[in-house]
């Protein structure tokens, strides 16, 4: 049974505090994108109410709740700032860099990556400085997924050790606005020599990296090189949540695995 029918059903059991929140949920869809705090601030409902509601109707939690709720409502969108506004202008720019980078990838490159990430052996993730964080979040939605052989290791030394090892069945994804990082060329190399497929997230076409790789993407933004150092990041996450969503779509067993990821920490959640 879907949250707001529990909620419609199960209304005359509800205390006059628990009614007061579902009169909040129902003027709130966009509940799904605040926090508990913020939730707690807006209806005046208390944390141990909100929580035991929440169980009430079925759900693990907050988290849990909101989760169920989201998918009962996908068309729910947070609020947009004004366009003369601060918010404003920088929503115009990440949009025109995402844009950029949209007309830059085709799907066919999408479908090959995600194909090669279903059948490594091995995944392994390289990036320094201002892209190492970008390997993270790949890293983690890849565990999340069910990929638990890869690695991401900070040293370059490491790096080179764990390249070394790999062979036609494995895949090295790398990180690098620039594609001329000495030392990630360096374990390219070594990676290339293996014969193992490299794919790169970069900034130019026409860079180191990318003629030592198999497939890339490219975001292609045209700013100075030191703005870069702060506003380029947004592309690069698009394109890993472009990535590994086209994996969740269309393979079974990756939703199987977030399902089962979700599950081992559900309960540690508010």
């Amino acid at each position: 049974m879907l949250i707001t029918d529990i909620m419609e059903s199960q209304s005359n059991q509800f205390s006059a505090t628990e009614l007061k929140l579902v009169a909040y949920i129902r003027n709130n869809p966009n509940i799904i994108f605040k926090t508990i705090t913020e939730v707690i601030e807006e209806s005046k409902v208390g944390y141990g109410s909100i929580i035991r509601f929440c169980k009430k109707i079925g759900c693990e939690g907050f988290q849990d709740f909101k989760i169920r709720l989201a998918t009962e409502n996908p068309d729910a969108k947070p609020s947009h700032a004004d366009e003369n506004s601060l918010l404003g202008k920088y929503r115009k720019l990440a949009t025109k860099q995402l844009d950029v980078t949209v007309r830059n990838i085709d799907d066919k490159t999408i479908i090959e990556i995600a194909q090669a990430i279903m059948q490594a052996r091995k995944i392994v993730i390289l990036g320094f400085g201002g892209s190492y964080p970008m390997a993270e979040e790949f890293l983690y939605r890849l565990l999340r997924m069910g990929f638990d052989s890869v690695t991401l290791d900070a040293d370059n030394h490491v790096q080179s050790y764990r390249v070394s090892l790999l062979d036609e069945r494995d895949v090295v994804f790398v990180f690098s606005f620039s594609g001329t990082t000495k030392e990630i060329l360096d374990t390219v190399t070594v990676a290339k020599k293996n014969k193992a497929k490299v794919i790169a997230f970069t900034n130019h076409t026409k860079s180191p990296l990318v003629k030592l790789s198999d497939l890339f993407l490219i975001t292609a933004i045209r700013i100075p090189a030191l703005e870069a150092e702060l506003g380029t990041r947004l592309p690069f996450y698009f394109l890993v949540e472009v990535l590994t969503n086209y994996l969740y779509d269309n393979y079974q067993i990756v939703r199987d695995a977030l399902k089962i990821t979700y599950d081992s920490v559900s309960k540690k959640q508010m």
